[in-house]
Formats: structure tokens, C-alpha cells, sequence
């Protein structure tokens, strides 16, 4: 009687442990999609680099505006250099996507292969809100760049989100998101991510180290990669009908 007690005390702590090993990475993942721009309203410019077969192709500059919390996750960039892009816009609300340019008269669905090349896959690389949109499987402890770190297997929730499974470095410290991978449904690598931090930002009263470039890898086509340079960030109060999709054709 004595051993089992003994027994049932142990795994009793041991479920404690874990548990609040749990709890403790729920809430890093959380605070990762805060620092790469989770929160009520944002707004950021962006510099795109697209790289193909080794050579710049273009630059881009785009202006991010955002709102996401546990229930939502909308985004509308507009795309303001070079002068032929000026005018173009693409609007993210949780798992869909829509497209307008001048010379089109409604907007243009994005569907889920659109999204696994081009500008639009590095859009939802770039918007991925891990928190919401996928659950932990699995969690093991890892490094990258010389930082301890949970890394995470992540499954999507549903069929509608682009990339089935991600797996996801963040750094114990700080709770940066510091790299991810991410799967196609056949379980094949598609890209590969890594994030920096070196913006420095204030939001309600307190000040943070803050998402400043985005490098992003295609795996299908090696020679192929972007990177995207974040400045100018702030935190204004969006209506939500910001984000609805007639106000593309604004």
C-alpha cells in the first residue's frame, strides 16, 4: 500500500509538471504571434526583396494594416511602390483571401493552391497567427542560433489554412517565434522561415523588441527566396469594417 502511494504521489507531480509545462508553452506561442504582429490593430510598412534562381527580381514596398485577436485575424495590404503596383490590394480574413487591381470591377478570390506560390504564400507566411489557427501535437526542446527553445509541431485546424503543418522554434527567453517550417498535405516541406527582431516599439505603456525581417525559403525552388524588411510600426484602432471586402474597391 505504502508503494503505491509512493506511485500515485509521483505521477500525480509528474502530471503537474507537465501540465504547467503545457500552459507555459500555450502562452509563449501566444506571445510569439503578438511580436510578429498579433494584436487588436497594427499598421507597418513592408520591403519586399523577391529573389528567383539566385537574382533580385523586384522591390516592393506594401503598407500592412491589421486587427487580430483569439476570434479573428484580418489584413489588408496595399501596394505603393513601384508606381505599376500602385493601387493594388489584397485583404486576408482568417482563412480567405481576396485580390483587386485597377481595371477589375470586383474582387478576385484567392484560392488555397494560389496560395502556395507567389506573393500570396509569402502573404500567409507572413500572417500566420499559430494560436489561433493551429493546435500543438507535440513539443520538444531545441535550439536555434545558440537560443533554448520549445520547438512545436503544429496541426492546422481545418482544411481551409494553407499550410497543414508547421513546425515552429520559439525561444524560451523572449517567446520569439525564431524559425519555422511549413508542410504541404502530402507532409512535404514547402518553405521555410526565419524572423528578427530588431524594432523597437511601445504598446500600452510598455516597450518591446519587435519583428523586423522576415526571411523567407521556397523549398520546392531552391534558388528562390524573400525577404521582408518591417519598419514604421504602430498600433492605431481599426473599425471592422475596415476589413470588409467591398472596401477594396475603395
Amino acid at each position: 500500500m505504502k508503494k503505491f502511494s509512493i506511485l500515485l504521489i509521483i505521477n500525480v507531480l509528474s502530471a503537474n509538471v507537465l501540465f504547467s509545462q503545457d500552459q507555459e508553452v500555450v502562452k509563449a506561442l501566444k506571445k510569439s504571434d503578438f511580436y510578429r504582429g498579433g494584436s487588436e490593430g497594427i499598421e507597418w510598412n513592408v520591403k519586399v526583396q523577391n529573389i528567383e534562381q539566385g537574382q533580385l527580381k523586384n522591390n516592393l514596398v506594401l503598407s500592412v494594416e491589421g486587427s487580430a485577436n483569439d476570434s479573428h485575424f484580418y489584413s489588408l495590404i496595399s501596394f505603393l511602390e513601384p508606381k505599376k503596383f500602385e493601387g493594388q490590394k489584397l485583404l486576408i480574413r482568417d482563412n480567405n483571401m481576396w485580390f483587386i487591381k485597377q481595371g477589375l470591377t470586383n474582387p478576385v478570390p484567392i484560392s488555397s493552391r494560389q496560395r502556395l506560390s507567389g506573393s500570396a504564400a509569402n502573404a500567409d507566411v507572413a500572417a500566420a497567427n499559430y494560436s489561433k489557427d493551429y493546435t500543438i501535437e507535440s513539443v520538444e526542446n531545441g535550439t536555434f542560433n545558440n537560443a533554448n527553445c520549445w520547438v512545436l509541431e503544429l496541426k492546422a485546424k481545418d482544411n481551409l489554412i494553407t499550410y497543414p503543418k508547421v513546425k515552429y522554434w520559439i525561444s524560451k527567453k523572449e517567446n520569439f517565434g525564431l524559425k519555422a517550417e511549413f508542410y504541404g498535405k502530402s507532409d512535404k516541406l514547402i518553405k521555410t522561415a526565419t524572423f528578427e527582431y530588431h524594432n523597437k516599439i511601445e504598446y500600452k505603456s510598455q516597450k518591446y523588441d519587435y519583428l523586423s525581417k522576415i526571411s523567407i525559403s521556397d523549398m520546392i525552388n531552391k534558388d528562390d527566396k524573400t525577404i521582408l524588411s518591417i519598419s514604421s510600426v504602430s498600433f492605431p484602432v481599426f473599425s471592422s469594417a475596415k476589413f470588409q471586402k467591398d472596401r477594396l474597391l475603395d
